[in-house]
């Protein structure tokens, strides 16, 4: 068997620690970027305020121009990605600076790869691993979709500052969503191995071994994550960084994301649907996980124990989505992505089935 041509870009930089934006223009200096432009791209709320009070003073005061944008949702953005493309065409900065949650990143990834720009993520929260990643949120794919043909190569960020003095300031429940998106990867690298096997499907056992090394590191840190300090969030960080890494070396999201994270974006997809609140993705990916591991022959009962320690929810009264939405998300997840091969396989899934599955592992 032939192997083929993988291309593999990381990033340069990774500096993390309370702090660390200081380091900020040295980073840049050492991308080449000095007395030249930036562009600025955050949320409209706590992470403008961080790009405008925190960040864009420490550029200014080394000689470097600033423009920023600032991202009220993903709806909204969608709507006016041209008139961001435009904006940065006209200012035409050297470096984009993404600032904020998966919001903030992923709309700073997406435009810096159509802008042929290069990008440095800078995170507020540590509750998903797109921090690192070369890829977008399903739920950003999904709209970018309904509205434009857009084919686009997705880059890596060039260098990630996740100053974690800005981090620890959000909320716990960001923290736990970050825990639940990272114990999912046990279920990922699961359900790529059986698509290799059935489907012969390209398999990197580097990459996998990065996932499930992001995962054991969650296991084996649950106790201290539990006290939700400086520890706790650095843990966190360093294990989804390294899992963002982990996409790249694969040259996919196959071994971050597999059908735990389907269920999750089922229910993205059914929230706008039906209209309810979903949650976090983290969250419903480590319920994912759990009716996920039954399925594969492991111990969901430990999935739940682990999600427990550090106060996640385990059921639909504790994410707080009615029992209906989860049977229907679990018969939706194998159609979202005829590309994905896993666990739930490509048959229909039947509302009983679906049913006896999550009372099955406690779900509901």
């Amino acid at each position: 068997m032939s192997i083929g041509f993988n291309k593999i870009i990381l990033p340069r930089y990774v500096y993390t620690g309370p702090g660390i934006i200081k380091e900020l223009p040295i980073v840049l200096n050492s991308l080449a970027v000095s007395k030249a432009r930036v562009m600025l791209i955050s949320g409209s709320n706590e992470t403008q305020k961080i790009s405008q009070d925190s960040i864009k003073p420490v550029l200014e005061r080394e000689g470097l121009e600033v423009d920023s944008i600032f991202i009220k949702d993903m709806k909204d953005f969608v709507e006016n990605i041209h008139e961001h493309i435009h904006k940065i065409k006209e200012s035409d900065p050297r470096i984009i600076l993404g600032i904020g949650g998966g919001k903030a990143i992923d709309s700073a990834k997406l435009l810096a790869s159509i802008s042929n720009k290069r990008f440095m993520s800078i995170p507020t929260n540590a509750s998903h691993d797109g921090v690192s990643s070369p890829v977008i949120s399903f739920v950003l794919s999904l709209y970018l979709r309904s509205k434009y043909d857009l084919k686009i190569e997705l880059k890596a960020p060039v260098a990630i500052l996740a100053d974690l003095n800005f981090i620890m300031k959000c909320p716990k429940k960001s923290l736990i969503a970050g825990v639940g998106d990272l114990i999912a990867k046990k279920i990922a690298v699961k359900d790529w191995q059986l698509a290799h096997m059935l489907r012969g499907e390209e398999y990197s056992e580097y990459a996998a071994s990065m996932a499930l090394m992001s995962a054991k590191l969650i296991e084996d840190n649950i106790s201290e994550i539990s006290k939700f300090d400086e520890k706790a969030f650095s843990i966190v960080l360093k294990a989804l960084i390294g899992s963002g890494i982990g996409i790249s070396v694969a040259g996919s999201s196959r071994p971050a994301s597999g059908s735990e994270h389907l269920f999750s974006h089922a229910l993205d997809i059914l929230a706008e649907k039906y209209g309810f609140k979903n949650e976090l993705h983290g969250l419903q990916c480590g319920l994912g996980t759990i009716i996920m591991s039954q399925l594969h022959g492991m111990n969901y009962k430990k999935v739940k124990q682990l999600l427990k320690k550090i106060n996640a929810p385990t059921n639909s009264e504790e994410i707080g989505i009615e029992k209906e939405y989860l049977i229907k998300a679990v018969m939706l997840s194998n159609k979202i992505r005829k590309d994905r091969y896993t666990i739930l396989g490509e048959s229909d899934i039947s509302y009983n089935t679906a049913e006896k599955l999550l009372k099955r592992v406690e779900v509901i």
